[in-house]
C-alpha cells in the first residue's frame, strides 16, 4: 500500500512541475484519445500471465497504444488516457479490486512518466519518426517494462516471499514481447501517418500476435507445471522428518495451485485433528482441533471425495474459492489437504486445478506415510538410546551413564566424589510385601534423594537398591561426608507407599578423585568396599581407605566360605520351570544356584556371585551348576519329559577359551544332547568384547549348544551386531514384564522386543510373570516361554521332579 502511494504521489508530482513549466496541453482531437482509451483497456484487459513461483507478471500488448500516444500525444494527456483505459481493463475485464488495483494503476502511472520523461530526454521535445527515433522508442519501451517488473518483483518479495529477487530474471522473459510489440507500434505510426485506415490491420496484427503468445506462454507453463511435480517428487524423497514433508506439501501447493493459503489436516491423537495451516509469508501455523466443523466446506474430503468451489459459489457458506482433496496416510487414516484464495492471475479454480492437485496429494500421502513411519522409528531409536542409558523403573542414569560422565569430568582433571548407597533391608521388604511395593519405594528413593541433592550432582540407580551419586568439584572429605550426611538425613523419614510407611534407610560408601583413583570403575569399586563397611560397622557414612580393602571382614570371611561351599558342593541348584504359551507344555528349566550360609543364612545371588566374580570362584561356580544342570536334565529325559536345561554363564566364561571344551566333556558324561543345553548370557557380556565372545558363542554354537541373551533391554547393544550373534533365544528383563497388565508403556516395550526376537527368527522368553493377567498379555503379544512365580518358584531338583510328574496330567486343561 505504501509502495503504491509512493509511486502515485511521485507520478503525479513530475506531472505537476511539468504544467507548471510548460503548461496545459492544447486542445486534444478527441477521436484519437478515444481509439487509445480503448486500446488502453483491451490490452490492459486482456493480457497473458507470466507465472515465476508465486508471482504472476502480466505481460499485454499495450506497447502498441503506448507507442501511437509517446509519437502522437501530450505526456500528461497519455498519462490521463492511459490511466483512464487501465482502469477500465482493470477493474471491469479483470476484475481487480482493492490494494492490487491501485498498485497496478500506480504502475501504469511510473510505467507512463519514466517513456515520456525517457523519450525526451534522448529524443528532445518533438521527436521524429526516423531510425534514429525508433531505436530511442524501443529502448525506452524496454526500460519502462524492466522498470515494472522490478517494483513487481519488489511487491511479492515485500508481501509474501523475500527470496522473490531471485527469480527476477524468470519475470523478464517477456522482454522479446516488448521488442516485438513496440516494433508493431512504430510501423503502426509510420502506416497510420499515411492513412488512418491502417488502424484496423493494427487490430488484426495485435489480436493474432496476442493469440500467439497466449498460446506460447501456456504451452511452455504446461512444460513448467510437469517439471515442478517432478522436482516436489524428488524434495520428498530425502529423509525428511513428518514436519519438513508437510512444509513441502504446503509450499508446494500454494505455489502451483496458485492459492493464498494452503492447509493439511490429519488426524492426531486422542481422536483430535492436527491442522497445519500455510499462508502469508511463507508462515506455517500448527494448532490442534479438538472437533471438526460439520458445515465446512471441505468435508466430503475426508470421506474420499474431492471438493471444487469456485469464486461465487458460496458452497457451505464459503466466501471464497478453494479444493480440497484426500490424502491416504498410514494406518488407512484419511487426511485433507486444501487450498483457498485463488490469486488473481487466475479467474477461479477449475478442474484442471483439481486433478493438478490430487497427483499432489497422491505424492503428499505416501511421503507423509514414510515420514511418520520414520517419526516412529526415531522414536524407537531414542527410546532405546534412553534404555541403554537411563534405568527404565526410576528414569535416573544407570551405571553405564555414571561411567561415562564420571571419566569425562575426570578426563577435564575435575576433582569429583563418589557416593555408593544401598537400602538396608530391602529384600525383606521384597519378600514380605512383593515387587511392586518394591519397584514403588526405589522410585520414592530415587526421587528423594534427586530433590534432596538439587544442582549439586547426578544421581544415578546402579540395579537393585542400589544407587550412586555424583559429586562435581568435592576435592575433601569434610565436602563429600557433608553431602553423605545431607542424603542420610533425608532417608530418615519413612516412604509412604498407599497406607504403608516404610523405612529406607541407607549406608553410604564415599570415594575421591584423584585421592582414591582416577577413572569411575576404579571409584565404584573402592565407594563399593567403603559402603560394605559402613553397613557392617553401622557408621551410615564412610570415606574409603586402603585398609578397608585388606580388612574387610565378613567380605573375606563370605569369599573363604564360599569358595569352601563350592567345594564341598555345598551351593544348591534349584529349576525354575519354562513353560510354553501356545500348548502349556513344561519344555525346560533355568538352573539357579542358591546358597544357604551356616551362620549368616540365606544369601542372596545378588550378593554371592559379585563376591565369585571379583574373587576368582565364578568358574567353579558355574562348572558346578553346569554339571547338576546337566545331570538333572538326563534324569527328566529319562522320565520321557524332552526337556531342555538352562545354565547362567557370567561375563568371565566368555573370557575362557576352553570353555566349548569343558561344556563338550560335560554334555557327553551326562549324556545330554547338545539341543538341550542353552547357555544364557548377558548384552552386556557380549559387548564387553564383542570380537573375543563371538569366538567362542560360534564354537559353542558349533556344538549345537542353544544360545540365549539374558536381560535383553536392560544391557546396551547394538542391534546390527545382535543380529550376527549366533543366538537362539531372547529373554525379556523382568523390570518390563511385571507391569505389562497395568502400564501401557511396557507392555509397548515387550511388543517391541517380542516383534524384534520374531523378525530375528528367535525364541521369546518372558521372565517375572507373577500373576494371570501378565501371562494373558504375553501369551497375546505371542511370547513363545514364560517364567515366574505364576507357574512355579524355583524349586530342588528333587522336588521339581515331584512337581513335573504331578503336572502331566494336568496338561489337557493347561
Amino acid at each position: 500500500m505504501a509502495l503504491s502511494l509512493w509511486l502515485g504521489v511521485a507520478t503525479i508530482a513530475w506531472h505537476a512541475v511539468r504544467i507548471r513549466t510548460v503548461g496545459l496541453p492544447g486542445d486534444p482531437e478527441p477521436v484519437p484519445l478515444a481509439i487509445l482509451t480503448v486500446a488502453f483497456a483491451l490490452t490492459e484487459g486482456f493480457a497473458v500471465h507470466v507465472r515465476v513461483r508465486r508471482g504472476g507478471h502480466a505481460m499485454s500488448l499495450s506497447e502498441i497504444p503506448m507507442v501511437l500516444g509517446l509519437l502522437s500525444v501530450d505526456a500528461t494527456l497519455l498519462l490521463c488516457v492511459r490511466l483512464i483505459g487501465g482502469i477500465i481493463g482493470l477493474a471491469l475485464l479483470r476484475r481487480q479490486r482493492g490494494i492490487k488495483l491501485g498498485f497496478n494503476v500506480a504502475l501504469l502511472g511510473v510505467q507512463t512518466t519514466a517513456a515520456a520523461v525517457l523519450l525526451r530526454a534522448l529524443s528532445g521535445p518533438a521527436p521524429a519518426t526516423g531510425p534514429r527515433e525508433w531505436l530511442n522508442v524501443l529502448l525506452v519501451m524496454l526500460i519502462s517494462d524492466v522498470i515494472a517488473a522490478v517494483l513487481v518483483t519488489a511487491v511479492i518479495a515485500l508481501h509474501d516471499d523475500p527470496t522473490e529477487w531471485k527469480r527476477l530474471p524468470s519475470a523478464l522473459r517477456g522482454l522479446p514481447l516488448v521488442a516485438i510489440t513496440t516494433s508493431i507500434g512504430l510501423i503502426s505510426a509510420l502506416a497510420i501517418e499515411r492513412d488512418a485506415r491502417a488502424i484496423a490491420l493494427l487490430a488484426v496484427v495485435s489480436a493474432v500476435t496476442y493469440r500467439a503468445y497466449r498460446a506460447y506462454v501456456e504451452q511452455s507453463q504446461g512444460h513448467q507445471q510437469v517439471e515442478e511435480l517432478y522436482a516436489f517428487t524428488r524434495a520428498l524423497d530425502g529423509p525428511l522428518d513428518t514436519g519438513g514433508v508437510a512444509r513441502i506439501v504446503l509450499e508446494q501447493a500454494r505455489d502451483q495451485l496458485r492459492a493464498e493459503r494452503a492447509e493439511l489436516i490429519a488426524p492426531g491423537p486422542g481422536g483430535t485433528h492436527v491442522r497445519l495451516r500455510m499462508h502469508g509469508r511463507h508462515t506455517l501455523d500448527r494448532s490442534t482441533l479438538d472437533a471438526l466443523p460439520e458445515t465446512a466446506w471441505w468435508q466430503p474430503a475426508r470421506h474420499g471425495e474431492p471438493v471444487l468451489v469456485a469464486k461465487g459459489s458460496r458452497l457451505a457458506g464459503s466466501a471464497e474459492d478453494g479444493i480440497a482433496v484426500p490424502v491416504q496416510l498410514n494406518d488407512g487414516a484419511t487426511g485433507v489437504l486444501l487450498v483457498a484464495g485463488s490469486l488473481p492471475d487466475i479467474p477461479t479454480f477449475g478442474e484442471r486445478h483439481v486433478r493438478l492437485f490430487q497427483a499432489l496429494a497422491n505424492h503428499a500421502g505416501v511421503s507423509l506415510a514414510k515420514a511418520r513411519l520414520l517419526d516412529d522409528l526415531r522414536r524407537e531409536v531414542e527410546q532405546n538410546e534412553r534404555l541403554a542409558l537411563y534405568d527404565p523403573l526410576t528414569g535416573l542414569p544407570n551405571r553405564q551413564r555414571f561411567q561415562a560422565l564420571t571419566d569425562r569430568l575426570r578426563e577435564a582433571g575435575t576433582p569429583l566424589a563418589v557416593l555408593l548407597m544401598d537400602l538396608d533391608r530391602f529384600k525383606d521388604v521384597n519378600d514380605a510385601l512383593g515387587h511392586d511395593v518394591g519397584d514403588q519405594l526405589l522410585r520414592q528413593v530415587g526421587e528423594r534423594l534427586q530433590v534432596r541433592l538439587g544442582e549439586r550432582g547426578t544421581v544415578a540407580r546402579f540395579g537393585g537398591d542400589e544407587f550412586a551419586v555424583l559429586l562435581p568439584g568435592i576435592a575433601t572429605h569434610e565436602a563429600a561426608i557433608t553431602v553423605g550426611d545431607d542424603l542420610d538425613a533425608a532417608m530418615e523419614y519413612p516412604v509412604p507407599i498407599g497406607h504403608l510407611r516404610l523405612n529406607a534407610r541407607v549406608s553410604i560408601g564415599i570415594a575421591l578423585a584423584p585421592e582414591h583413583g582416577h577413572d569411575a570403575k576404579t571409584l565404584i569399586q573402592r565407594a563399593d568396599v567403603a559402603m560394605y563397611v559402613a553397613k557392617n560397622t553401622h557408621t551410615r557414612v564412610r570415606v574409603y581407605t586402603s585398609d578397608d580393602d585388606r580388612n574387610s571382614p565378613r567380605r573375606l570371611a563370605m569369599v573363604a566360605d564360599l569358595r569352601e561351599a563350592i567345594q564341598r558342593r555345598d551351593i544348591v541348584v534349584v529349576f525354575q520351570p519354562k513353560l510354553e504359551t501356545a500348548t502349556g507344555v513344561v519344555v525346560g528349566a533355568e538352573a539357579l544356584a542358591r546358597w544357604h550360609h551356616p551362620v549368616h543364612g540365606f544369601v542372596p545371588p545378588d550378593e554371592f556371585i559379585p563376591l565369585a566374580e571379583h574373587s576368582g570362584l565364578i568358574r567353579p561356580l558355574t562348572l558346578h551348576v553346569l554339571e547338576v544342570a546337566l545331570r538333572r536334565c538326563a534324569a527328566w529325559r529319562r522320565m520321557g519329559h524332552d526337556m531342555h536345561v538352562a545354565v547362567n554363564l557370567s561375563p568371565n566364561s566368555l573370557q575362557e577359551c576352553e570353555l566349548p571344551d569343558i561344556v563338550a566333556r560335560l554334555l557327553g558324561q551326562a549324556g545330554v544332547p547338545a539341543g538341550a543345553l542353552t547357555l544364557e548370557i548377558t548384552e552386556s557380556s557380549i559387548m564387553a568384547d564383542p570380537t573375543g565372545a563371538l569366538v567362542i558363542l560360534d564354537r559353542l554354537h558349533a556344538l549345537g549348544v542353544k544360545l540365549a541373551i539374558d536381560d535383553f533391554g536392560t544391557g546396551y547393544s547394538s542391534l546390527g551386531r545382535l543380529r550376527e550373534l549366533p543366538i537362539h533365544e531372547m529373554k525379556i528383563d523382568r523390570s518390563f514384564v511385571q507391569r505389562i497388565a497395568v502400564d501401557h508403556r511396557d507392555r509397548a516395550v515387550v511388543r517391541s522386543a517380542v516383534q524384534l526376537g520374531h523378525a530375528l527368527d528367535l525364541m521369546v522368553v518372558a521372565e517375572g510373570v507373577e500373576d494371570e493377567q501378565t501371562l494373558h498379555h504375553l501369551r497375546q503379544e505371542g511370547c513363545n516361554l514364560v517364567q515366574g512365580y505364576y507357574i512355579s518358584k524355583p524349586l530342588p531338583a528333587d522336588e521339581f521332579a515331584d512337581w513335573l510328574t504331578a503336572r502331566v496330567p494336568l496338561l489337557g486343561g493347561a
